[in-house]
């Protein structure tokens, strides 16, 4: 799977930035990622730019420990019995499965093709997504596009019966197992963060908020095309993928409202002395509150000349314990630059690269 992200440029159009295409190819990616594993997080061990504990490398950790568990029972299946989904043992009574299955991957086919990819868009969506919102929030939309991708494969046949429409992959003994489900749901966590970004996907180019109804979309048309032709279907879950892009969508702007839990407490007690209830605020502005924030420094550090009185604005306004990008990547009119809480860490260090640059 080749992965294209088509970021904006500087000039704006009716407020709206013009796209310039990112090629995310296989050295590129390469180099991303080992630039990120080298950096430090909070002095501890990191792998690509997060501790070791963050949620998006104990998935990662879970998923790969579970397929060495996988490698290990020889391609007895045993372990795919009780935990991988079938709808079957589900109504039975193993309700674990609609969770389990997005832990296991396929150990019969291509070698670690299922898992690579799986991850791929784990470490580098979760990656680029966990700078704008909390992990746990991240952690959240996952594991509830997990449950509904699992729950939406269980009854799959239920409904395909009643309706009588014979589909071979939505049977009561098909086995499912993989992390799609959780994977279409961060694709469309991503789209809803950013709707304007464009990416490459299964080789299209197209909107982020469209790329997970499109990839869903496409593999119910292959599995049309391969029954018609061949008589066969793919040996891909449509109905997972499309659960997990459902429940992404149902609890991702639920999920993703400002304040929600932050005091510590699930029901935080109102004051008595509130008389009206606060203007509501759409999710964008929620999102974009940053982006003014760093609109208005920026507009403030145009105004100034002198490096030595830019490095004094900025030095106060400078937070530890970050994480930066690579010097070449920070642009202030990038939406992924002005959404994020450490644009005064790159602008003093590309103030400092310059006065560097010109002794």
């Amino acid at each position: 799977m080749k992965i294209i992200l088509l970021l904006p440029e500087n000039e704006e159009t009716r407020g709206e930035f013009l796209p310039r295409l990112c090629l995310l190819d296989s050295v590129t990616t390469v180099r991303i990622l080992s630039y990120m594993a080298k950096r430090k997080y909070r002095n501890g061990i990191s792998l690509f730019g997060y501790s070791i504990f963050h949620p998006i490398n104990l998935f990662l950790f879970a998923n790969v420990l579970i397929y060495i568990l996988q490698l290990f029972a020889g391609g007895t299946g045993i372990l795919e019995y009780y935990f991988a989904l079938t709808p079957a043992r589900f109504f039975h009574g193993d309700y674990w499965q609609i969770f389990s299955y997005g832990f296991l991957h396929d150990v019969h086919g291509t070698p670690f093709v299922h898992l690579f990819l799986n991850m791929y868009v784990l470490v580098m969506f979760g990656g680029l997504i966990c700078k704008y919102i909390p992990a746990w929030k991240f952690s959240i939309v996952y594991v509830f596009s997990i449950l509904v991708g699992g729950l939406t494969v269980a009854l799959a046949p239920v409904l395909l019966q009643a309706l009588g429409i014979p589909y071979p992959m939505d049977l009561y003994q098909t086995m499912t197992l993989g992390a799609s489900g959780g994977i279409t749901g961060i694709l469309v966590l991503f789209g809803i963060l950013f709707p304007e970004t464009e990416v490459f996907l299964i080789f299209f180019r197209m909107k982020a908020r469209y790329a997970p109804w499109i990839i869903v979309g496409v593999g119910y048309a292959g599995d049309l095309i391969s029954l018609y032709y061949f008589h066969s279907p793919f040996f891909i879950s449509n109905s997972c993928h499309l659960g997990g892009a459902i429940g992404a969508t149902l609890v991702a702007p639920w999920i993703l409202k400002k304040n929600l839990f932050d005091s510590g407490k699930i029901f935080p007690k109102q004051s008595q002395k509130e008389t009206a209830a606060p203007a509501a605020r759409s999710m964008s502005e929620d999102l974009d509150s940053q982006t003014r924030k760093n609109r208005e420094l920026l507009a403030q550090l145009a105004k100034i000349t002198s490096f030595s009185e830019k490095e004094t604005f900025l030095t106060p306004l400078q937070q530890t314990n970050v994480n930066l990008c690579p010097p070449s990547t920070f642009q202030p009119e990038d939406p992924f630059c002005l959404r994020c809480d450490w644009l005064p860490n790159c602008a003093l260090r590309k103030n400092q690269m310059e006065q560097n640059s010109g002794n």
